[in-house]
């Protein structure tokens, strides 16, 4: 089965690029355009590392991490923002918050499968070709 990844992203066209990366990579993805219904599917689903948005409806991404944290079987998963959220200090707001990195909109296509690779332990990465 390959390794699940979470997208909590209301913007369609940056989940779209983000699913399209890592599924290109080898990765299977699961998808949310609000906090609330990506709290509902990390908590249902159990993906393996989640991707989430700061600022979205329904809930934020603060409360998104917040609420996974809380919940005893989520302080092993990945979680990482992604987010427009680049100002001095957002970085630290988002670690603080339960998020394990930090990661500003526009993504890099060329170096962000491998930036999330590297929260996940070696036998969940996906078995891919560099440049692919």
């Amino acid at each position: 089965m390959p390794t699940r990844l979470l997208i909590i992203e209301d913007d369609s066209a940056s989940r779209a690029l983000v699913c399209y990366l890592l599924e290109a990579a080898g990765y299977a993805t699961l998808e949310a355009e609000d906090g609330g219904t990506g709290l509902h599917l990390a908590l249902h689903a159990q993906p393996d590392l989640i991707i989430c948005d700061l600022q979205m409806p329904v809930m934020n991404g603060y409360e998104v991490a917040r609420a996974l944290r809380e919940h005893p079987d989520w302080h092993r998963v990945p979680l990482i923002a992604v987010t427009a959220f680049s100002m001095a200090g957002d970085r630290e707001t988002a670690l603080s918050a339960g998020f394990d990195e930090h990661i500003t909109k526009p993504i890099t296509p060329e170096t962000f499968v491998t930036q999330i690779e590297a929260f996940l332990p070696h036998p969940l990465q996906a078995r891919h070709s560099p440049g692919h």
